[in-house]
């Protein structure tokens, strides 16, 4: 097989000797972009491949094309293709490649932005979890040496891969993004940014446009961006015109770009469902456009954030820890069920009046399966479901989730105390459920630190939940490391270090491996953490419609549909009340509807399989 780069050179070669008039570039004496030598405006939505059930991609991408843009753009998370270092994953939903030639089927040109740094309310940023364990001294986003190496060999793999896919070589790839609003990063290390450019370049050539996108500040285009790099603006609304004469003055002439205009926002979980006028949103747009200004829409198909996709915003030390929703619906023009909405309306007459818009595909039928009774069939620490869907280790003294080599989920420690004494336990990440004997004594945030309780002698259980790995808020992100789950700190016992842990990892990804293992039990105790409940309804599962599972009632935890798992439900903090359960993910053996739910703080005895969708619920901020 020949090299990667041997395969970029030939590819590059080829596409050169064709003959090929395919080009994609800034006019800088025009102040516009040139597509085959002609004048461009792009028009472009975000939408996130890994985001929308693959099945939906066409859908998704004619109501993107229906409404009149001509571009679309997405993130590219190496935690999600990279989970296990040195093993690809381009499968399913996360088959990037793919989705490319869709777009370039459905003439839909594309932006890129493979990172490293995605943020995107996304798992860690785009970050993968092992990446911490790399080194002690690891820092990222900066030239330090361990980080650098890693990120330069996953760009080794992946940007060869992109070479077909560009435009000047037939494909819809028209640019792609340097890093990701780098000037937020308090590092400024320039060295670190043009390094990556080096490699962009030495990979993909010197045709393809490569970019930066900053907030509209001095010190933030100061610091993010490069001479060598079209430099970006991103905004939600403001005077247009002091934003584009700032970004001009970081650029030798060029369009004027938002390549991020929000039309909602992202939720967390215990706030308030965010929500912004559609009027408003349609005015600003219409406005950019008339200026002359090509915009990306940010979003405008946010999608789901399935299984523990989900990030969180934290700060420094992650005191200011708070989740994001499962939901990834940003209150965009398409919802997250992808369903047109009157904003989406809107947006579509403004973009009539720059270029032409399409027929748009009927929204998918929603169904009601009703009422699912959930039983109760016993706990995450029954020896036969962690036979069957979790392993054992040993720890000298309690490591990370990460240090364990598990990403998210669940971990155990477990312990036999032989005396009296008083446990002490530092801060944990991110929630913590104390157990004696299988009787639950505390629960610790991990925003506590400190926690300390009187114990007896028995067996002493702390199950760790983890709420996500943040991905804004302090996002350069110095040391990782303050960033991994489960126990961080010393477990003490009478003010010594407590040793030598029974660890049990329970990463939860899917209910495949809990099948046949036993009957549904009555509950014959109080309620413990980590209780797992199973419903079915005898009902044909519908592959061609959606659904939504309310969990109104229940308390924190993780829900699986037909074996998928849909993501964390937390409906004590809302606002989300219903989980998104696309119509694909029935399965082929779909003559039963199953529901399990691994509960941990609040059981109830049903759910719902509904036709509406509830975002805008209740919201209590103490439960964080």
């Amino acid at each position: 097989m020949l090299p990667r780069y041997l395969i970029t050179t030939t590819l590059l070669l080829l596409a050169l000797s064709s003959g090929s008039d395919r080009s994609f570039v800034v006019d800088h004496e025009s102040n516009c972009f040139r597509k085959d030598g002609q004048k461009y405006q792009f028009i472009s939505g975000s939408m996130h491949y890994y985001r929308i059930p693959r099945p939906y991609w066409k859908d998704r991408l004619l109501k993107l094309k229906g409404a009149g843009f001509n571009t679309v753009q997405t993130y590219i998370p190496w935690n999600l293709h990279e989970p296990v270092k040195g093993q690809l994953d381009f499968s399913g939903r996360k088959d990037l490649f793919s989705y490319l030639k869709l777009c370039s089927e459905l003439e839909i040109l594309v932006l890129l932005r493979p990172g490293p740094f995605i943020a995107a309310e996304f798992e860690f940023g785009g970050f993968p979890s092992w990446l911490p364990t790399e080194s002690k001294t690891i820092s990222f986003r900066s030239s330090e040496p361990v980080y650098l190496k890693n990120v330069l060999t996953w760009y080794g793999e992946l940007l060869p891969m992109l070479v077909e896919h560009l435009y000047h070589n037939g494909g819809p790839v028209i640019g792609l993004q340097v890093e990701n609003e780098y000037g937020s990063n308090p590092a400024c290390d320039k060295v670190y940014l043009e390094t990556l450019t080096k490699q962009f370049r030495d990979i993909l050539g010197q045709e393809i446009l490569l970019y930066t996108v900053d907030g509209p500040g001095k010190g933030m285009l100061d610091c993010g961006t490069l001479p060598e790099l079209y430099n970006t603006v991103d905004f939600g609304g403001g005077n247009i015109t002091a934003h584009f004469d700032l970004q001009a003055q970081y650029n030798s002439g060029g369009p004027p770009v938002n390549t991020e205009f929000y039309p909602g926002w992202l939720s967390h979980w215990g706030h308030k469902f965010p929500s912004k006028s559609r009027t408003a949103t349609a005015n600003k747009l219409d406005e950019m456009l008339a200026y002359g200004a090509s915009v990306n829409m940010y979003m405008f198909h946010g999608g789901s954030n399935f299984a523990y996709t989900s990030g969180a915003k934290g700060n420094k030390d992650a005191t200011d820890f708070e989740p994001h929703t499962t939901s990834y619906d940003y209150d965009a023009p398409l919802s997250e069920a992808g369903d047109t909405t009157m904003k989406y309306w809107d947006i579509r007459a403004v973009n009539s009046k720059y270029g032409p818009v399409y027929d748009v595909p009927k929204n998918t039928t929603k169904k009601s399966y009703g009422m699912v009774d959930m039983k109760y069939w016993g706990s995450v620490l029954n020896d036969t479901f962690i036979r069957q869907c979790g392993s054992k280790t040993q720890n000298v003294r309690p490591l990370s989730l990460e240090e364990n080599k598990q990403t998210n989920g669940v971990i155990v420690y477990t312990k036999v105390i032989a005396k009296p004494g008083t446990l002490t336990v530092g801060k944990v990440r991110d929630r913590a459920y104390l157990l004696l004997d299988g009787k639950l004594l505390i629960t610790i945030k991990g925003s506590s630190s400190n926690s300390s309780i009187g114990l007896v002698p028995g067996k002493l259980d702390i199950i760790v939940l983890s709420d996500g790995h943040i991905n804004t808020g302090h996002v350069h992100m110095e040391n990782p490391r303050n960033y991994m789950k489960g126990i961080t700190e010393p477990v003490l016992y009478d003010s010594e270090p407590l040793l030598n842990w029974d660890v049990t990892l329970l990463p939860l990804e899917s209910m495949s491996c809990f099948q046949n293992v036993g009957q549904e039990r009555s509950l014959d105790q109080q309620f413990l953490p980590g209780s797992i409940y199973i419903g079915q309804i005898a009902k044909t599962c519908d592959p061609t419609t959606d659904t939504f599972v309310d969990t109104t009632g229940w308390g924190k935890g993780v829900v699986f549909f037909q074996d998928q798992n849909l993501g964390r439900h937390w409906p004590l903090a809302g606002p989300q009340l219903t989980l998104y359960a696309p119509g694909p993910f029935c399965g082929e053996s779909n003559s039963t509807i199953t529901v399990h739910i691994v509960e941990f703080e609040q059981p109830a005895g049903h759910v719902i399989l509904t036709d509406q969708h509830n975002l805008r619920g209740p919201v209590d901020h103490s439960q964080l």
